[in-house]
């Protein structure tokens, strides 16, 4: 059996089948695409912020409405942005090469663009800038995308994955009050702003003090219901004329706490080994397998910690949710002070090891909690 025909998805975008619900989000997004508000979409990782966008973009595509994706993962300053952004939005709003070299000389008075083609023209076209052309002119290549849009009588979207990684930059302030001096005026294009680093996007956008608070609706995106987890994992199963029952589904969304991302994997891993019908063996080897998977890395991440802050995270595993500042829980889980216990809190919430939910305080990775119980908390 090749793993290719996995009726599941993982680590990539999920499209057409291989998207979950998310109904609401997505036409909530297409609304917001369509009627030119901004959008800030904020999630802890791997919880399918990258697909949910595309497939509301893909939903939004007119032929007055124009979406572009970029990435800023790689982007390592500000004029590397700048010239991503020239490009993509070059590409995406000309047809033909010629047309992308034309409207690039056309729409730059201040600043001369310089081409470069790689093997596949289509795929590598990149526009490069002079880097002092850059500084003084920066304004115009912000303008680009609402001078093109202006002048087509066309709508853009310009969705930005990833965005965190420009608070990286040097001096990232003066970079994000440029950005947000120049998006607020545009009024033919709108953004969208989403990243996988959850408590980086939230100050980012919620603090009063930085320049791209109140930039435009912010949508907190939560896990999937686990009832939609369970018809989708059956429906999946069907899909290659195997079967699992809605109770075992159930205990695969459960397992791994509704997490989109493992949801994803341990479905494929039971899918993996089950020639006709699910069972709950088969469900036990997938859930060792995902964990030994994942084991060096948590390994590493926990040999890093202090012994505070491993010692926090067994009060955690225990399921303890709340009141850590207790002096019984201090005193059973060698948490040291209250003052102590708070900063230990705050440290972990910044590595994005523990999260605060609705209920109280939980690990961000279901994954690296089961390990963590198997290999950390019962270890002798």
């Amino acid at each position: 059996m090749q793993i290719a025909n996995s009726p599941f998805i993982f680590g990539r975008k999920a499209v057409g089948d291989n998207f979950t619900d998310r109904k609401g989000e997505t036409e909530r997004l297409i609304s917001n695409f369509r009627n030119k508000v901004n959008t800030i979409l904020i999630s802890p990782r791997r919880l399918g912020k990258s697909s949910l966008v595309k497939k509301a973009g893909d939903q939004s595509i007119s032929s007055t409405l124009i979406v572009i994706h970029l990435d800023a993962f790689g982007i390592r300053d500000a004029n590397e942005f700048y010239k991503v952004l020239a490009t993509e939005v070059i590409r995406s709003t000309s047809g033909t090469i010629e047309t992308w070299i034309e409207n690039a000389k056309r729409f730059f008075s201040r600043i001369t663009p310089r081409f470069s083609f790689g093997s596949d023209p289509v795929n590598s076209f990149e526009l490069s800038f002079d880097l002092d052309s850059i500084e003084k002119n920066y304004q115009e290549i912000l303008d680009l995308p609402e001078k093109i849009a202006s002048e087509k009588d066309i709508k853009l979207v310009i969705c930005i994955d990833e965005f965190q990684n420009t608070a990286l930059f040097s001096d990232s302030v003066l970079f994000h009050k440029r950005l947000r001096t120049a998006w607020q005026n545009h009024q033919s294009v709108t953004y969208c702003i989403y990243g996988s680093k959850y408590h980086m996007m939230s100050a980012l956008f919620e603090k009063q003090s930085m320049p791209f608070y109140r930039f435009g609706e912010i949508i907190h995106l939560g896990k999937i219901p686990a009832d939609d987890w369970v018809k989708f994992i059956a429906k999946r199963f069907r899909s290659t004329n195997k079967t699992i029952d809605l109770s075992l589904a159930q205990s695969i969304a459960d397992t791994v706490k509704c997490h989109s991302y493992y949801v994803q994997l341990l479905s494929h891993l039971v899918w993996l080994r089950t020639s006709d019908e699910a069972n709950d063996e088969i469900l036990t080897i997938a859930k060792d397998d995902m964990i030994v998977q994942n084991a060096m890395l948590y390994q590493y991440e926990t040999e890093a910690l202090s012994e505070t802050q491993l010692n926090f995270l067994k009060a955690v595993a225990t399921g303890i949710k709340a009141n850590f500042n207790s002096g019984q829980v201090i005193q059973q889980f060698r948490l040291g002070t209250s003052a102590n216990v708070s900063k230990v809190k705050k440290v972990l919430i910044d590595k994005e090891i523990i999260d605060l939910s609705g209920q109280g305080v939980e690990f961000l990775d279901p994954v690296y909690e089961l390990w963590f119980i198997r290999n950390i908390l019962k270890r002798k």
